[in-house]
């Protein structure tokens, strides 16, 4: 269980990066922990809505860890269940070179509590989506392309904006994950699924 959290500690990891055989450096706030992968009964619940009248510490070190474990692999999204806590928290974006995502749009590393979204558009796009508690498989999924983001930070403070393309894609995949959705359950077509070494081998990204 999550204690109290009156202190912070900065911990200093060597991550390999298995598609350069190189070391980097990491630096954490929070403890970087095991990736839950599809099959584990975790990641099929819906997850508990956040008071957010009472943020406290608990809640606080479930968003460092997150920052933390995010960091720490190469996603862009993770989502509390996927750390084995039902709670309705993501973080979303990187400040990192990503090596599995190195046409992606720059996003601010960003914790939402409570998120929720609505299309603003019947515009949808089919791409390829791939997610941490599915390693090395990719999917194509169908999204919508513009949607009306409302969240609230750690702070309390409720946000609302509006997100397009790629960022709109991986809001909408990492809220699924609150409701108990992993992506593999929205690929549609028979043919849908790949690999992350196929999709760079053939370019599948552009298709």
């Amino acid at each position: 269980m999550y204690g109290s959290f009156t202190t912070k500690t900065r911990y200093v990891i060597f991550e390999l990066i298995p598609f350069r055989k190189e070391l980097r450096k990491v630096e954490v706030m929070g403890k970087v922990l095991k990736i839950r992968e599809v099959g584990d009964p975790i990641l099929n619940k819906i997850s508990d809505e956040i008071d957010i009248e009472n943020i406290n510490d608990e809640i606080l070190e479930i968003i460092e860890d997150l920052r933390s474990t995010l960091e720490f692999g190469t996603g862009l999204g993770i989502a509390a269940p996927q750390i084995g806590i039902n709670k309705r928290i993501i973080v979303v974006g990187t400040k990192k070179e990503n090596v599995k995502y190195n046409d992606a749009e720059e996003i601010p590393v960003t914790a939402m509590l409570n998120p929720t979204w609505k299309e603003i558009s019947k515009e949808t796009d089919i791409q390829y989506e791939g997610c941490m508690s599915v390693p090395s498989i990719r999917g194509r999924v169908e999204r919508y392309k513009d949607i009306e983001l409302t969240y609230y930070d750690e702070n309390g403070k409720q946000i609302i904006k509006q997100l397009h393309g790629f960022f709109a894609r991986l809001v909408q995949h990492e809220c699924d994950h609150l409701d108990g959705i992993v992506f593999l359950e929205k690929v549609k077509e028979k043919n849908g699924f790949t690999t992350l070494d196929n999709i760079n081998k053939y370019n599948l990204s552009k298709n």
